[in-house]
């Protein structure tokens, strides 16, 4: 945790952080550094900012909706000392009108939020989705940063040519740029932005600590070959029924939201899918598997990703198997690497055939024992700081 000396809560520094996740969903990097520059700043994080369009037909889609309609819009909470969350009316970017629509109310909640919680002080605009961008300055901000941790405009469904400009719109214009990959550094290179590149972290005390075994586990036949997270069209899908049809025994299991078609894993006898569950409960899971799944599909989007999830496994010493990630190739030495069906599914096999003794397992933590959240926030909190000193 970042620590100083601070001025009284009006007149702290702000971070206003546009981010389209929720804050009561499983965290993922905005809120990890949230978290963490709350106290020396005061943070007010704008959750569920929609990017893309309503994808009428898909599946999922209606359960998207929903989450976002069961919070109130204009919800104004303090989740955490200096920490405090908007839920902004949830308009979709559809069209020339939709996307005005959706800066112009925007604006107007965030600055009736900051008003309500008196936060005078400076103010840094964080930007963690590119649809944000025609705020850029108008907030009476000290400076601003794009944190770009994927490539927004490869995500199904979304006005690809108009997230390309936001994107270029904020790499030229935002004081500081931050990139969570190579592929996304040279993205912001592109665009002319000088990015700094700071990988994503892990709460490695979370996940190689004691956990309980969930209970819901207890009838399923071992050995458990987990994956933990979204269940998207990123996904190579197809592994899934790889592996269930190439083990003899045993159970793969599922947890996370599902948004897209996942008909044909359900009709899988060795498939589980139980949905999303708190993070919280998230290292019991993992501590019940023998082997760990990152089952990207290969292509613009996830060439791109640096998945949390990996950490968190390693963190938890369990075994991982992985597609041919370019940000998981340099942990080739703690992860086994598959490219296809067939090698995918053998290296599950190999892996949950392998003693896990202690040796192994302490490797695996070792590998991320020094990647925390922590160390991340300290690398970007000197680019913030200087924003203030400059201003």
């Amino acid at each position: 945790m970042i620590e100083r000396s601070t001025p009284p809560t009006g007149l702290r520094p702000t971070i206003i952080c546009f981010a389209g996740d929720v804050w009561d969903g499983n965290p993922h990097s905005r809120h990890h550094l949230m978290r963490r520059f709350a106290g020396r700043f005061e943070v007010l994080f704008v959750e569920g900012i929609p990017m893309r369009t309503v994808a009428a037909g898909q599946p999922g889609e209606l359960r998207r909706v929903a989450a976002k309609l069961r919070t109130v819009p204009g919800s104004l909470r303090t989740v955490a000392p200096h920490l405090h969350v908007l839920r902004p009316l949830a308009i979709p970017p559809s069209g020339r009108l939709g996307r005005r629509l959706q800066i112009v109310a925007l604006r107007a909640e965030v600055t009736r939020a900051l008003r309500r919680l008196d936060l005078c002080g400076p103010r840094i605009s964080w930007f963690s989705i590119p649809v944000c961008a025609p705020l850029r300055g108008r907030l009476g901000e000290a400076g601003s940063i794009l944190y770009y941790q994927d490539r927004y405009d490869a995500f199904s469904h979304v006005d690809a040519a108009h997230l390309r400009r936001c994107l270029a719109d904020l790499a030229a214009g935002c004081d500081v740029s931050v990139a969570s990959s190579e592929a996304l550094a040279d993205d912001l290179r592109a665009l002319g932005a000088a990015p700094h590149l700071v990988a994503h972290g892990v709460d490695a005390a979370r996940f190689a600590g004691v956990a309980e075994v969930p209970r819901e586990l207890d009838d399923l036949q071992r050995p458990l070959v987990g994956y933990v997270g979204i269940v998207d069209d990123y996904l190579d899908l197809d592994l899934f029924t790889a592996v269930a049809d190439r083990v003899d025994r045993g159970t793969i299991v599922i947890v996370g939201r599902v948004n897209t078609d996942v008909s044909a894993l359900r009709a899988h006898p060795r498939i589980r899918l139980l949905g999303p569950r708190p993070y919280e409960a998230i290292p019991g899971f993992l501590s019940a598997f023998a082997c760990c799944l990152v089952p990207f599909a290969i292509n613009q989007l996830t060439i791109a990703v640096n998945p949390i999830k990996l950490r968190e496994y390693l963190a938890a010493g369990r075994a991982v198997v992985s597609t041919p990630m370019p940000e998981v190739l340099q942990y080739g030495d703690v992860v086994s690497i598959a490219d296809g069906h067939a090698a995918f599914a053998d290296a599950v096999v190999a892996a949950i055939a392998d003693v896990d003794d202690a040796v192994a397992v302490r490797r695996r933590r070792q590998r991320v024992a020094h990647e925390s959240w922590d160390a991340v926030a300290a690398r970007i909190e000197p680019q913030l700081s200087a924003l203030l000193m400059t201003r």
